[in-house]
């Protein structure tokens, strides 16, 4: 037995760690008492700096004992040499815990505060760590935002920057901060001030080879692609302006291309007989909306032969249709651009696809590309690249069926305008069988009275049928709804189509009957139709109603 190493068990080990952790437990809570009471007694001596340096050398995290290291430098009335010396003992001291956790929040922001207290900083150095850092770990956002604050403070070139940039990406394509850092930096160097591209045209182009040489290279990796869709998929934002306007005797509704804040200060509605008043509310009570609604205190004259709407320092005239007024813009919310490129683009991934068939970056971006270019003319391709992305890539497959719903859509509301004349306005559209799982830009259909949703998949939208105000025959029918939480109230609706669904529950059916002023409602084909009295039931408060249950 003599000379042989005792080998220690299991157990035994646990018993010594557990005395371990206990002892250290003992110690922190002490360290923690003693920095807090001297917190307290605002004693900020040299006992407590030392104190909180091994606390933070033990553990990087604990942010409150780096505040309470900044007080001491606020309240320590040392001499302006000792001041400066002991913020450069201060970035050695977080240099140390970047060692062992160079992902620490409450040490990089230690850092730039005393960068900020420092008159004059080692530029050199800090870059120099910020260089060593992301060699280490090239995706460290915490030193890529340490190193955007060094450039501004130190008046580092954007030149600079690009190239350095330009280095890590030679380094390794793989490496998404770089690109997101290059995508920043180019946004100032080069900015197109037309707005049609993210950046001038001959850069952009130069940039579009560098990136395609970098999917070309490992088409697997996502960092290039990304880099790739700011390039091509670029709009410039547009002022939020009216689509469409439906005004009746009574009630005003305003559809608007995206989010908008609207108030009777930037909003007029006049007549030939003068100013009409009204207050307007978004249909979701928010904010910002894309739809805006207005009930008038004083019905107009039917009689009016002209009225207008101005916002925005815009007049919008309308056009009379029945008995109520319309306003519909001329343009398409969809704004294409930069086609040639577009094109150029499309032919170079199409090779790409045709030598890696299966990867699902090439395809996911041709399938942008087309839309992009023309999803008329692309429309079934794309809804064929996007079946295939479902088998390739199945555990995203929710996502594709979601894109293929928006395509869909868009295609489908395209179709509509394009058929529409100058002064008149579709009240009915059919989106059956279409097997939508998703109902997408749903403010364009606010101004539809009959709206046919039926043999789709829509249990996870019916919260965005509260656009829908003006509808009045609503077919959800083979939706595969479960229940009807999320169902909003449309004040207009009269005929409600639930038929071949799986609702089970009869209270949701009856606050949905409560909520609504119908004159017909299908439930055909639900399980809660084969209760024997549920005529009966549902009947009993809405004699009114025609109930269809079998």
């Amino acid at each position: 037995m003599h000379g042989r190493v005792k080998v220690r068990t299991t157990a035994e080990q646990e018993a010594i760690k557990k005395v371990e952790r206990a002892k250290k437990v003992a110690q922190y809570k002490a360290a923690i008492d003693l920095v807090i009471n001297k917190r307290k007694e605002k004693v900020y001596d040299d006992e407590l700096l030392l104190v909180t340096e091994k606390m933070v050398l033990q553990n990087p995290d604990i942010n409150s004992v780096w505040n309470i290291r900044r007080e001491a430098f606020q309240y320590r009335e040392w001499s302006h040499e000792e001041y400066l010396d002991r913020l450069r003992k201060e970035l050695t001291l977080t240099e140390s815990c970047l060692r062992g956790n160079p992902k620490s929040y409450s040490v990089w922001h230690q850092r730039c505060w005393i960068i900020d207290h420092l008159p004059e900083p080692d530029w050199q150095t800090e870059l120099s760590l910020c260089a060593k850092c992301l060699n280490l770990d090239e995706r460290n956002f915490h030193c890529w935002d340490y190193r955007q604050h060094l450039v501004k403070k130190a008046g580092i070139s954007d030149a600079e920057e690009f190239e350095f940039s330009t280095t890590k990406i030679y380094n390794n394509f793989s490496n998404y901060s770089s690109w997101h850092y290059r995508s920043k930096i180019l946004s100032k160097m080069f900015p197109d001030e037309s707005g049609e591209l993210p950046i001038v045209a001959d850069k952009h182009k130069e940039e579009l080879d560098l990136v395609m040489n970098a999917t070309f290279t490992d088409p697997n990796d996502s960092s290039a692609w990304f880099y790739q869709r700011w390039l091509l998929d670029y709009s410039n934002p547009q002022p939020n302006a009216l689509w469409r306007v439906k005004i009746t005797p009574n009630r005003a509704t305003i559809i608007f291309h995206g989010e908008t804040s609207l108030e009777s200060s930037n909003l007029s509605l006049t007549t030939d007989n003068g100013q009409v008043n009204g207050t307007w509310s978004s249909y979701n009570d928010e904010k910002f909306s894309k739809i805006w609604t207005a009930t008038f205190s004083e019905l107009l004259d039917s009689s009016c032969s002209k009225i207008f709407i101005k916002y925005e320092n815009e007049d919008y005239n309308l056009f009379k249709s029945d008995n109520a007024w319309f306003y519909k813009s001329s343009h398409s919310p969809i704004d294409k651009h930069n086609k040639a490129q577009l094109k150029e683009q499309m032919e170079n991934y199409k090779q790409l696809k045709e030598m890696e068939p299966n990867n699902k970056w090439a395809i996911l971006t041709g399938i942008f590309l087309m839309k992009s270019y023309d999803l008329v003319e692309y429309h079934e391709k794309i809804l064929e690249d996007l079946s295939a992305l479902i088998k390739i890539d199945h555990l995203r497959a929710n996502y594709y069926t979601d894109m293929r719903s928006k395509c869909i859509m868009d295609y489908e509301l395209h179709n509509l305008w394009k058929n529409e004349n100058d002064t008149e306005i579709n009240s009915t559209v059919d989106l059956s069988n279409r097997n939508l799982t998703i109902f997408y830009n749903e403010q364009y259909f606010g101004l539809f009275e009959e709206v046919n949703l039926g043999t789709n998949r829509l249990g996870n939208s019916l919260h965005r049928l509260a656009v829908l105000q003006e509808c009045k025959k609503l077919s959800l029918s083979s939706n595969s709804l479960k229940n009807l939480k999320g169902f909003p109230t449309l004040q207009n609706l009269e005929i409600l189509s639930l038929r071949d669904n799986q609702l089970t529950c009869l209270e949701e059916v009856l606050d949905l009957i409560k909520r609504h002023k119908f004159v017909k409602l299908d439930l055909r084909g639900n399980p809660l139709c084969e209760q024997s009295d549920i005529i009966d039931k549902l009947s009993k408060d809405n004699p009114d109603i025609e109930f269809t249950t079998d």
